[in-house]
């Protein structure tokens, strides 16, 4: 039994040495301009679903400070407009002109951890949960 212990000890410590693909890069909280930089001119993507039912949200963020969301689901498309700003305090916050959210305002503290923005609610409505992680792509592919 003893060898046991010994060879799963040396195993994990060598997985441990060698590092793993599955190590979440590091999160770092981005400041007004990083936000602003981020989503100007790019798109964030979130999939969602199972089995049987799957949609794709799509986000752009105009400098004009105008959005647009879509949903794409399995028979239908929905584009919403709203609005938005990052505050003075590092915060993004978010209106859409229809039902998300209530159709009131909500601020996020906004992070990076590689390829993915994360939100998290801060204050006024989150629409739904506390946390959203987006995937970050460069650009604004030409169908959206």
């Amino acid at each position: 039994m003893h060898r046991h212990i010994t060879f799963a000890l040396l195993l994990a410590a060598s997985l441990a040495a060698c590092g793993t693909s599955s190590e979440a890069p590091p999160r770092q909280a981005l400041s007004a301009d990083e936000i602003q930089t981020a989503l100007v001119g790019n798109t964030l993507v979130r999939l969602m679903g199972g089995l049987f039912f799957s949609w794709e949200y799509n986000g752009v963020h105009a400098a004009d400070g105008t959005m647009e969301g879509r949903v794409r689901g399995p028979s239908e498309v929905e584009r919403v407009p709203g609005t938005w700003e990052v505050t003075g305090e590092d915060l993004y916050c978010r209106t859409w002109s229809n039902d998300w959210g209530d159709g009131r305002r909500g601020c996020f503290r906004v992070s990076r951890a590689g390829e993915e923005l994360i939100f998290e609610h801060v204050s006024g409505t989150s629409g739904g949960q506390r946390r959203y992680v987006y995937e970050w792509q460069a650009g604004v592919p030409e169908d959206l």
